[in-house]
């Protein structure tokens, strides 16, 4: 699993490297207010988006058989959903202002329309491939171009406009480069044929990891819908942010680790199958621990060194959404061993239950960003017992998935009270105990284990 791992986690690192350089820098050139406005229009681009996700690529890489025989579908399905998702997004735009109670976010949302463009015209075949035959060294080639050109072209254009314009136009740089590196990397030139049986076959099993985008798409923006409608564009600013930097590492961490898995699952025995997922389980919580510390326990200072002045109420957010973000990674692990297994409705029942639970909560106190970060933590934790259930069902007995909490509760236990002394202190244990009682209670560490997977040959 070095090779597979090693290039999904540079490509993770990349585009968290850049996407944090990005922040930090701009927000010394852009308010909270330009902030805000530009996550307006990305949610309504996102929502788009993910609400009409077919999941083809998903289906294609777990299909048996002659599986390329449906990459002309997949092509083609994909250029046409992009192109009218520009339309619809581009007449829609007044209606989203409205919605945000802000003229500039109908502008920006005109703007953001054309990023669809060059997005579905993205290979769909590299990415199918890549992930089948373990070939991620192509995907970190086009996502760390697509985050670079992102990065550049709004540093440059924030200097001379500044304002919203450099985050959207930076967007809509990151598509093209990505449109173009995706075939430099795996050339294909798709057939003028379409077919109904594949459409069909990819349908049956997308159908399910596109409920999975759309619930993910509402855990992903819900929160910050909420705070743009309620709260405006200035406490969305400091609240995407915040954001930003609970989610920047765990639950990215687990997607990464989930892109690897995903094929693993789909043939490995169920012996083997329910081994690495007690090694996965303990790499996600001992890297979850080294990300949660320092947002949680010193999250006033995390936020200082990282923003500089005029962000106070960001770093109050971040307490809460770090919490989130780290039982979001925990949560997660249930996707790579039920769509691997081919039961993805599992996933879709332990994701239906986080927007319910944040709603319900969120309701006491909507303009309160400081609240609804807390009320996404308690939807996240909710999930954890259906999450539970559902590994289960896959083929992972409970003790497979309960074990590997042990290490990282005990350490919180003995960390947490070291807070009233100095906030550094359990930002500095938490990762280092959960370390070491993880070598004491498995004689090894999950993420050095991690590494010893053999990938199946092609």
């Amino acid at each position: 699993m070095k090779g597979p791992l090693f290039w999904t986690l540079a490509s993770r690192v990349g585009i968290q490297a850049f996407a944090l350089l990005r922040t930090v820098v701009l927000a010394r050139l852009l308010s909270p207010y330009d902030f805000g406005v530009a996550t307006s229009a990305f949610i309504a681009y996102q929502m788009l988006d993910m609400m009409t996700f077919t999941g083809f690529t998903t289906a294609l890489t777990a299909q048996k058989g002659n599986f390329r025989e449906g990459y002309p579908t997949l092509w083609w399905s994909t250029v046409i959903r992009g192109l009218l998702l520009a339309a619809l997004l581009y007449v829609s735009s007044d209606a989203i202002g409205r919605f945000f109670n802000d003229p500039n976010v109908a502008y920006t949302s005109r703007l953001v329309a054309l990023a669809f463009v060059p997005y579905s015209l993205v290979n769909p075949v590299m990415v199918v491939e890549a992930s089948r035959f373990f070939r991620f060294e192509k995907i970190f080639v086009v996502e760390i171009g697509e985050a670079a050109a992102y990065f550049l072209t709004a540093l440059l254009l924030a200097q001379h406009l500044r304002d919203y314009r450099a985050l959207v136009f930076g967007f809509i740089a990151a598509g093209f480069t990505k449109f173009v590196l995706s075939y430099v990397v795996r050339p294909y030139l798709p057939s003028l044929s379409f077919s109904l049986k594949w459409l069909k076959r990819m349908f049956s099993f997308g159908i399910w990891v596109n409920f999975t985008f759309v619930l993910n798409f509402v855990l992903m923006y819900m929160d910050r819908t909420v705070v743009g409608k309620f709260a405006g564009q200035s406490a969305l600013g400091h609240y995407s942010n915040a954001q930003k930097f609970a989610f920047l590492a765990p639950p990215q961490i687990s997607a990464m680790l989930s892109r690897v898995l995903f094929p693993y699952f789909v043939t490995a025995p169920d012996e083997d199958a329910r081994r690495v997922f007690g090694i996965y389980m303990r790499t996600v919580l001992l890297i979850g621990s080294v990300f949660f510390a320092p947002m949680f326990f010193w999250n006033k200072g995390l936020i200082d060194l990282l923003l500089g002045p005029g962000w106070e109420y960001a770093a109050r957010i971040l307490r809460p959404l770090s919490l989130a973000g780290l039982l979001a990674m925990v949560s997660n692990t249930i996707s790579p061993i039920s769509q691997g297994r081919g039961m993805p409705r599992l996933d879709v029942m332990r994701l239906a239950v986080i927007p319910v639970v944040f709603g319900a909560v969120a309701s006491l106190n909507l303009r309160d960003g400081v609240w609804i970060a807390w009320s996404l933590a308690v939807g996240y934790a909710s999930s954890l017992p259906l999450s539970f259930w559902g590994i289960s069902l896959s083929g992972v007995p409970l003790p497979y998935v309960l074990r590997p909490l042990i290490p990282f509760t005990l350490a919180l236990l003995l960390s947490s009270p070291l807070y009233l002394l100095s906030p550094i202190l359990p930002a500095v244990l938490l990762p280092i105990l959960t370390l070491a009682l993880e070598v004491m209670l498995f004689r090894s560490v999950g993420a050095v284990e991690f590494l010893k997977v053999k990938v199946p040959k092609a």
